[in-house]
C-alpha cells in the first residue's frame, strides 16, 4: 500500500470526535460509530447526543461498553496498522519475544512480525512448519507477496475467557464451548461456522428492501420539493391577482391589502414549514437507511462472529426503519391549493384569501359505522384550511358517493350551507360492506374512503317478495339452505327428497327417495352447503348424515344409530364451518362435530342441552344452538366450551317457545323460528330487536315455520312447513 493509499484509508477510519484512528468503536442506535472513550466523554447522565445526526441515544445499563462493537471498523483499523508497519511508517517490534532485535519477516498465518531468532525457530518448529514466512524486504517491495490482512479477532467470553466460537439460536447470542455445556445446555446451538450461513441469509432477507425504500423516499423527497415549488409559484400568482385587484382601489384599502398579503405569506410559510419538516424526516430516515445499507454491505464481507454479533441490532433497526418508511412513504403533506377570492361588495371587505380546504385537514363528521338499508342518512363535511381552521365560506365542489362491495355506486345529494360546511344525504341500497368516498375540489378528504356496513332493515319486513311451493308438490318443507351462485335447496320431509332450485327459483332437480340405501332418506330434516357447494342432509330416522355434490351425486355418509363417538340419534339441523360439519344430535342432547370427509371430531353440550334442533355459527365464531327443551339459544365456542345463553320461554315478543331453527347474517343479527309462528330477530349478544309474521296461511303468515336460511343477496328463506311452501323475504 502506498503512502497516499495509507493516508486515504486512515482518513476513512478516523473517529469524527477525536480525529484519531478508531479505538474500540461502538455503534449508536442511529448506526453512527465512535470510539468507546469518546462516547464516555459525550455521555450526559444516561444519554448521548449523536454529533452527526443529533439523535438522542439512551446509554445501556452496563454503560457505553454495552453498545454493539463495530467489528468491521476494528478489523479495518487492524489492517491499516498492519500495512503501516509493513510500509515502515510505524515502529515494529517482534510479536513473539521481548527482545528489541530488528524485525526481519512476517507470518500471515500467525499475523506476527518476527525477529531473526524467532524467524529461525518458526521455520524449525513442527507447529509452525507449514506456515509461509515472508521476508519483510519482500513485503515492502510488494513483489509476489501474499495479501496481507490482519487476523480476525474472535471475541472472548467474559465469564470463561474462551473464544466465542459457538452461537446459541435460542438466546440469540455468541457463546463459548463451556457456555454450551452449562448455561446453554439443551438450547439450539452450534458452531458459528455452521450457524452463520443460515443467519446471514436471514440478515440478507431482512435488509433486501433497503434499496427500494431509499428509492421510494427519494421519490417522496422529489415530490415534496416539487410541491414546495408549486406552492411558491401559486403564491406568486395569487399575489399578482391581489395586486391587480387592489391597484384599482383607493388608497384607504392599502392597509387591508397588506393584511391579505400577509395571510398569503403566512400560509405559504406554514406550508413550507410543514413540508420542510416532512423533508427533514425523509432525509433523516434516508441517512439511517444508507447507514444501514453500509452496515449490511460491511457485514457481507465480515466474519461469522461479526455478522452474528450485529444480527439483532440490524433486525431491530430494520423494524424501526421499516415503520418510519411506512409512515413517510406518502405524498406531500401540503398542497398548492391557494386562491384569492375577490369580493363583489364595496364594503367592508374587498377581497379574501383562501387556502382551499386540503384533504389532510377537512373531515366528515357524524358518520355512523352502520346504516340501515333503504333509510336516508345525512353526514356533514367540514372544510378546513391548511392550518386546520374551519373555513367560513362555501362555494367548494364537494362530491360524496357510497360504493357497495359489488361495485354499485350511489351518489349523494350535497347541500352547501355557505358557512364552510356541507350536508350530504344518501341511501344505502345494498346490504353488506360499503365505502363512503368524499372529496373537496377533487381531493379526497381525511380518512376517505370510510368503511360503512349497510345492515338489513328487519323492522320493515312484512310480506314476502316471493312464495315457492313447487307447483303444489311440496309435502312438508323442512331444511332450507343457500349455496353459491344463487343455488338453494329445500328438504321435503314427507316426500323424503331434496329439491334443488337455481338463482331464479326454478326447480333444477330432485335428489333422493324413500329408503335406507345410499342416497335414500327417511324423514330428512336439516341441510347445509359447504364451500365447494356440496350438500349435507340430516337423514333423521336413518340416524345419519349423507353428503352429495350439487348435482345430486351421492358421495358418502357418516353417523349411524347410537350414543358412542361418531354415532347419532335423530339428527336435525346442520351447519358447516372451516372444514367441519356441526350436527344437532337431538336425542343424544348434544352437538356432534365431523370433518367434511365424515371423520368424527368431538361432541359437546350434553350438560347444557335438552333436545337441540338446529345450529349456526355467529359473527364472532361462536356456535349457536336452538335448544327446544330449554326454550333458549345456547352459545358455545367452536371447540365446545360453554359460553352462555339467551331467551326465555313464552309467547310474548322476544320470548321463545320450542325454538326450532336459527340463522345469522353478516352483521351479526340472529334469526330464530319457533312454535310462536313467527321469526324473532336478536342482535349478536342476544338482545331482542324485532319479530315478523303471525299464525295463518296468508302471505307473511306462518304455520310451523321450521328452518331459516339467508342468501348472500339479502334474501331470507323460511320453510313454512304446514302451509307447504317457502316464503322468500327481501328487506332492501
Amino acid at each position: 500500500m502506498s503512502a497516499v493509499e495509507v493516508k486515504k484509508a486512515q482518513n476513512n477510519l478516523t473517529c469524527p470526535v477525536c480525529y484519531q484512528l478508531f479505538n474500540n468503536p461502538k455503534y449508536l442506535p442511529c448506526y453512527h460509530s465512535y470510539c468507546e472513550g469518546c462516547l464516555e466523554k459525550m455521555q450526559v447522565q444516561s444519554k448521548i447526543i449523536c454529533p452527526e445526526c443529533r439523535k438522542e441515544a439512551k446509554v445501556p445499563v452496563g454503560g457505553v461498553k454495552e453498545f454493539a462493537t463495530n467489528f468491521f471498523i476494528n478489523r479495518l483499523v487492524d489492517d491499516l496498522i498492519l500495512k503501516k508497519k509493513v510500509a515502515g511508517e510505524e515502529k515494529v517490534n517482534c510479536d513473539c519475544c521481548n527482545e528489541k532485535d530488528p524485525v526481519v519477516s512476517f507470518c500471515p498465518d500467525c499475523n506476527s512480525f518476527l525477529c531473526n531468532a524467532c524467524n529461525d525457530f518458526h521455520k524449525r518448529s513442527k507447529m509452525f512448519g507449514s506456515h509461509r514466512v515472508v521476508p519483510l524486504t519482500e513485503l515492502r517491495s510488494n513483489k509476489d507477496t501474499p495479501a496481507i490482512q490482519a487476523k480476525v479477532k474472535i471475541p472472548v467470553c467474559k465469564e470463561h475467557d474462551y473464544e466465542l466460537k459457538h452461537y446459541c439460536e435460542t438466546c440469540d447470542e455468541l457463546v463459548c464451548m463451556y457456555c454450551t455445556m452449562k448455561k446453554h445446555n439443551g438450547h439450539n446451538h452450534d458452531t458459528t461456522k455452521n450457524m452463520a450461513g443460515k443467519h446471514r441469509s436471514q440478515l440478507k432477507k431482512v435488509t433486501t428492501p433497503i434499496d427500494g425504500m431509499i428509492q421510494d423516499l427519494s421519490d417522496v423527497h422529489d415530490n415534496v420539493d416539487k410541491m414546495m415549488k408549486k406552492i411558491r409559484k401559486q403564491g406568486d400568482e395569487v399575489n399578482k391577482q391581489i395586486d391587480q385587484h387592489y391597484n384599482e382601489l383607493v388608497e384607504k384599502l392599502m392597509k387591508q391589502k397588506d393584511e391579505v398579503k400577509q395571510q398569503v405569506r403566512d400560509t405559504v410559510s406554514q406550508k413550507e414549514k410543514a413540508l420542510t419538516t416532512q423533508l427533514d424526516e425523509v432525509d433523516s430516515t434516508q441517512i439511517e437507511l444508507v447507514s444501514m445499507k453500509e452496515l449490511n454491505d460491511a457485514l457481507e464481507k465480515s466474519s461469522d462472529q461479526e455478522a452474528l454479533s450485529a444480527k439483532k441490532q440490524v433486525i431491530d433497526g430494520m423494524q424501526q426503519l421499516t415503520e418510519k418508511y411506512k409512515k413517510l412513504n406518502k405524498p406531500p403533506v401540503q398542497s398548492n391549493t391557494l386562491r384569492f377570492i375577490p369580493s363583489k361588495d364595496a364594503f367592508p371587505q374587498f377581497g379574501y384569501f383562501s387556502a382551499i380546504a386540503d384533504f389532510c385537514a377537512s373531515e366528515v363528521v357524524n358518520l355512523p359505522q352502520s346504516i340501515t338499508v333503504g333509510k336516508k342518512v345525512e353526514v356533514t363535511i367540514i372544510t378546513k384550511d391548511s392550518n386546520g381552521d374551519c373555513c367560513s365560506t362555501g362555494g367548494h365542489k364537494v362530491f360524496v358517493q357510497l360504493k357497495s362491495f359489488t361495485g354499485n355506486v350511489t351518489v349523494a345529494e350535497v347541500k352547501d350551507k355557505n358557512d364552510g360546511s356541507y350536508v350530504a344525504s344518501f341511501v344505502g341500497e345494498q346490504v353488506g360492506e360499503a365505502k363512503l368516498h368524499a372529496s373537496i375540489n377533487g381531493q379526497e378528504v381525511r380518512g376517505s374512503p370510510y368503511n360503512i356496513v349497510v345492515i338489513r332493515n328487519y323492522q320493515a319486513l312484512n310480506l314476502p317478495n316471493k312464495v315457492v311451493n313447487n307447483n303444489g308438490s311440496l309435502g312438508n318443507p323442512m331444511g332450507v339452505a343457500v349455496g353459491r351462485n344463487g343455488v338453494w335447496t329445500v328438504v321435503d320431509g314427507s316426500n323424503c327428497c331434496v329439491y334443488v332450485f337455481d338463482g331464479e327459483d326454478k326447480l333444477v332437480r330432485k335428489v333422493g327417495s324413500y329408503g335406507s340405501n345410499n342416497g335414500q332418506f327417511s324423514n330428512p330434516d336439516g341441510i347445509a352447503f359447504d364451500n365447494d357447494n356440496n350438500l349435507y342432509v340430516a337423514d333423521r330416522i336413518n340416524h345419519r348424515v349423507q353428503k352429495f355434490d350439487v348435482n345430486g351425486n351421492y358421495l358418502l355418509q357418516f353417523g349411524g344409530y347410537g350414543s358412542g363417538d361418531g354415532q347419532l340419534i335423530t339428527p336435525y339441523g346442520i351447519t358447516t364451518h372451516n372444514g367441519r360439519v356441526y350436527v344437532a344430535d337431538n336425542d343424544n342432547h348434544c352437538v356432534s362435530v365431523f370433518q367434511y370427509n365424515g371423520q368424527f371430531c368431538i361432541s359437546f353440550g350434553s350438560d347444557q342441552l335438552n333436545k337441540p334442533y338446529d345450529v349456526a355459527v355467529s359473527i364472532n365464531d361462536h356456535l349457536l344452538v336452538a335448544d327446544g327443551g330449554h326454550h333458549c339459544i345456547v352459545t358455545f365456542t367452536l371447540d365446545g366450551q360453554y359460553v352462555g345463553k339467551f331467551g326465555t320461554q313464552g309467547s310474548n315478543r322476544g320470548q321463545l317457545n320450542n325454538p326450532y331453527s336459527l340463522a345469522t347474517d353478516v352483521n351479526g343479527f340472529i334469526l330464530v323460528s319457533d312454535n310462536n309462528d313467527h321469526v324473532s330477530v336478536f342482535d349478536h349478544v342476544g338482545n331482542f330487536i324485532h319479530c315478523f309474521g303471525s299464525k295463518g296461511s296468508a302471505n307473511g303468515q306462518f304455520n310451523c315455520p321450521y328452518y331459516i336460511a339467508l342468501g348472500p343477496n339479502g334474501n331470507i328463506y323460511v320453510s313454512d312447513c304446514n302451509n307447504k311452501r317457502i316464503q322468500i323475504f327481501t328487506n332492501y
